[in-house]
């Protein structure tokens, strides 16, 4: 695995792909930049962060708990911290069918498709910023060891 970088998301979406099964990343906001798609196409097959950022947003809360049972209020999902680690295994554009079970969280346009998820036992503080980012040191050294933690240090 070479993980390198990180994207935040606003808060509670991080919650949304560790508990509930949530497999796609909207990003219909990338759709008129070509840098920023090319910046996916180049990260598929890879291992990326997940950075939960300090926005939170109470509609996206009220979508969640409408999907998934679960109201998450600030205070109940980790702000500015790498939370998890995901693997990029493919890419969705308008047009494309919506893979099977993510019909609730999947809004038609351009959405990374995760898989691999696993949450770190602690979250890693860190400012995020837009796009894929480089995770700096020592952040990166902690989230791997942790996951070296998870796989029973194999």
């Amino acid at each position: 695995m070479s993980l390198t970088d990180f994207l935040s998301l606003s808060r509670p979406w991080t919650a949304a792909i560790e508990r509930h099964g949530k497999r796609v990343e909207n990003r219909e906001r990338w759709l008129p930049h070509p840098h920023l798609l090319r910046q996916a196409e180049r990260r598929v097959g890879q291992d990326i962060a997940l950075h939960s950022s300090g926005s939170y947003s109470v509609d996206d809360a009220k979508y969640v708990e409408s999907v998934t049972g679960v109201w998450y209020a600030r205070r109940d999902v980790p702000e500015k911290a790498l939370t998890s680690v995901v693997r990029i295994a493919g890419l969705l554009r308008p047009g494309d069918e919506c893979p099977a079970g993510q019909e609730a969280w999947y809004f038609g346009s351009f959405a990374l498709v995760l898989d691999d998820v696993r949450v770190l036992p602690t979250p890693v503080d860190m400012p995020g910023a837009l796009g894929f980012r480089k995770i700096p040191e020592p952040q990166l050294s902690d989230v791997l060891a942790q996951l070296d933690a998870l796989k029973g240090g194999k």
